[in-house]
């Protein structure tokens, strides 16, 4: 029994969650309280873009496909040294995409020693939407929620209460990159190529707001592509003196004007890898498809007439922990 005028712990549940991904494979192990608390316990991430590989051939080659074996067994052994209480194992647009998806995620889960849900683009959405809404101050009135996966982007609108209704393209980074199928410099062909992409296939998204015109005032954005661009901009335009400071930035709930983002696509689409690399916070991982991630959003912004966008450090993974636990009504 706890002594007179002391506060009990809150209990919580240790949570692994592991997000198979069309860039990475992504392990997260957080503390999850009732309250929505999440307190990290360890990362884990390895790069291994089978989105590029999906658009480019329609499946995952051998090599790759083994590769993400040994990973799926090293993020396991990660997961089992943190004694988590709980597993949640997700899949998303490379596996669901690739034409031999169903045999690899049967070899996943064998490495795994447990089942993986394959979401679908709205089963995604409606996660992310759910991290992202807990991740920074929603309010009462709907708001967009956008995510940049590697694969696909997701969007939803939502409040603090409900999600109103989500819904998933073909935009991710990682495909992109395999459909266009060109160097490491976006040329003006290529950008002109992304630019009629991001138009043709933005319907959804642009219908969303069709039925809720009202979330347009305020659109929040997640994945590693947006808050890489997040942390870019803050580097440009501050005088930061400590080495490595600017890759250390927090950047949840930055916001990113539609301007800005214009400014960044045009910078990035003209250098390139090394140039890239010696930007202010951009890491090697995150270097290659940058350019790509900012043509999609600030043609995105502006296709949808968005002012900014504001970034959320939450997104599919907490989302999916918050839906695992039952913290919030989807």
């Amino acid at each position: 029994m706890a002594a007179a005028g002391s506060v009990s712990p809150v209990p919580s549940v240790r949570v692994a969650v592991y997000d198979l991904g069309s860039s990475s494979f992504h392990l997260m192990v957080v503390d999850a309280t009732r309250e929505g608390v999440l307190t990290p316990v360890l990362r884990r991430r390895s790069f291994l873009h089978l989105g590029t590989e999906v658009a480019r051939t329609g499946g995952v080659p051998p090599d790759r496909a083994a590769q993400a074996v040994r990973t799926v067994r090293r993020l396991r052994v990660a997961a089992d040294d943190a004694e988590a209480d709980l597993t949640v194992a997700l899949a998303t647009a490379a596996l669901r995409d690739a034409d031999n998806g169903g045999r690899l995620l049967a070899r996943l889960e064998q490495a795994l020693g447990s089942p993986i849900s394959l979401l679908s683009g709205e089963e995604e959405a409606r996660l992310c939407l759910l991290g992202q809404r807990s991740g920074v101050w929603i309010g009462k009135e709907p708001v967009l929620g956008l995510d940049l996966g590697g694969g696909s982007l997701e969007a939803g609108i939502g409040d603090a209460d409900r999600i109103h209704a989500v819904a998933s393209v073909a935009l991710g980074t990682a495909r992109l990159r395999g459909e266009l199928g060109g160097g490491e410099v976006l040329t003006g062909a290529d950008r002109r190529a992304l630019v009629g992409i991001v138009r043709d296939r933005s319907g959804p998204v642009r219908d969303l707001l069709v039925r809720h015109p009202d979330a347009a005032a305020r659109a929040i954005a997640s994945g590693g592509t947006v808050r890489a661009l997040a942390r870019l901009a803050m580097g440009l335009h501050r005088s930061l003196s400590a080495p490595g400071s600017v890759s250390d930035l927090q950047v949840n709930q930055v916001e990113l004007p539609a301007g800005q983002l214009v400014e960044l696509a045009g910078h990035l689409a003209s250098l390139d890898l090394d140039a890239r690399l010696a930007l202010p916070g951009v890491q090697a991982r995150r270097a290659p498809l940058l350019p790509i991630g900012a043509v999609v959003l600030s043609t995105l912004v502006g296709e949808l007439g968005l002012q900014r966008i504001v970034v959320s450090d939450w997104g599919l993974r907490e989302g999916a922990v918050l839906a695992a636990l039952s913290l919030r009504d989807g």
